[in-house]
């Protein structure tokens, strides 16, 4: 029996309360798209390709768009890589050669990644004027079916390690940020907390630290430019948190006064 299929990447983000008119997507259901299968026969699970990867991908929503250009029925949000570009790039490639001998008639034009939100109808300037960026994190690998009614259920998945985890702890924040380099647990830990308080974010600068000492100054450089301008929710990140080492990252645990 045929099913209307695709490969795509399940994300999380701290979605908006509310939105313009439109057909919405549920939360568990958005998604990036990897590879469209169409109207097809179950691919053979058993030799579904991993990634080589463990760790899941950071990005942020960067801006409103509606598709098709021509006569738009779609607003997504389009997606910039903040960490993981180069490993979903390479593991699309891996998919398609896996896909391709299996007679599957895959989409072959660049990759562009974007987030559906909505289908139509919709008053496109709403939209553009309710938009903020957005952080997203991604969660993990999916064979999703289309069965109308703006529903996905997997079929299939692999899930992949958070780049950040929040855990308790007494009178304050805390996470375990995930990351390969310094770089990367600067930028994760600016979407985790932004996750909780969205301003956060747009302080976020462009820099490769190359020490968690530098990392915290960093992040401690936010809070006060966050507090400044919004009154910030932080008073400042712990320069008492341990690094530990993992298979391919490194672990923090970062604990935030508030």
């Amino acid at each position: 029996m045929e099913k209307r299929l695709f490969i795509g990447l399940s994300v999380e983000a701290p979605w908006p309360h509310s939105y313009p008119k439109g057909r919405m997507l549920e939360e568990n259901g958005r998604h990036i798209t990897l590879a469209f299968l169409g109207n097809v026969k179950m691919p053979d699970f058993k030799t579904f390709p991993k990634p080589p990867f463990q760790l899941g991908g950071a990005a942020l929503a960067s801006s409103v768009v509606f598709l098709p250009k021509l006569k738009p029925r779609v607003v997504a949000y389009q997606i910039d890589w903040i960490s993981g570009k180069e490993e979903m790039i390479a593991y699309r490639q891996e998919l398609y050669r896996w896909l391709e001998p299996q007679g599957y008639s895959l989409d072959q034009r660049p990759f562009h990644p974007h987030l559906t939100i909505a289908r139509s109808p919709f008053v496109e300037k709403d939209w553009e004027t309710h938009f903020h960026p957005l952080p997203l994190i991604v969660t993990g690998i999916h064979l999703y079916e289309s069965i109308g009614n703006l529903r996905y259920p997997t079929l299939f998945s692999i899930p992949l390690i958070p780049i950040f985890e929040e855990f308790e702890h007494t009178a304050d924040i805390a996470f375990h940020i995930r990351g390969r380099n310094f770089r990367e647990l600067y930028a994760h830990a600016t979407l985790a907390m932004s996750f909780d308080f969205s301003p956060f974010l747009q302080y976020q600068k462009e820099v490769s630290p190359s020490t968690l000492e530098e990392v915290v100054q960093l992040l401690n450089q936010m809070v006060s430019s966050c507090d400044r301008d919004h009154g910030c929710p932080f008073k400042a990140v712990s320069y008492h948190g341990n690094v530990q080492e993992e298979e391919n990252w490194m672990t923090w645990e970062m604990v935030v006064d508030v």
